[in-house]
């Protein structure tokens, strides 16, 4: 069997065409490539300048020095929440623990960034995400917030941090 080395770093410039790659490439593997996702967001090519923010964090996952996926969190509102936002695993990666300990990052981030909740907005298809999401203390909400960008999002999720 071979040794993995995971690693979870800051975002760089370089990272940025990688980490879209991955973003984009989730989304088509749910069929979730539409308008109203992360797939269309504006900054989605350039991570790096929309993170640099001091508000914001963005951590790329490596394994044996390979970009495999990537979480952020960044402002939501001006009511105290950050959000989770693009959370991506390649495929061969799920199931390794990663998901849980970038989820646990953000919240230990936004933390320490002065927020007091974390919000989380996902589709209904993407049910091992939903069960991290749940195991880890969020909650289900009956509507999106509001200033959502992504209105193609159908589940939406808080916790109290």
């Amino acid at each position: 069997m071979v040794e993995r080395e995971i690693q979870i770093r800051e975002l760089t410039r370089q990272d940025d065409p990688l980490i879209k790659e991955i973003v984009q490439s989730v989304l088509k593997e749910y069929h979730d490539d539409l308008p109203g996702t992360a797939y269309y967001d504006p900054e989605l090519g350039e991570l790096s300048k929309y993170y640099a923010a001091p508000s914001r964090k963005y951590w790329v996952v490596t394994i044996n020095d390979q970009v495999v996926g990537g979480c952020g969190v960044a402002e939501f509102d001006d009511l105290g929440t950050a959000e989770v936002q693009k959370l991506y695993l390649l495929p061969q990666t799920r199931g390794l623990g990663i998901g849980k300990r970038l989820v646990q990052l953000s919240e230990t981030t936004a933390r320490e960034l002065g927020y007091s909740s974390l919000y989380i907005e996902t589709l209904s298809n993407m049910s091992e995400a939903l069960g991290l999401y749940e195991h880890l203390g969020f909650v289900k909400l009956s509507h999106s917030k509001s200033g959502t960008q992504h209105n193609t999002c159908d589940v939406w999720l808080e916790k109290k941090i």
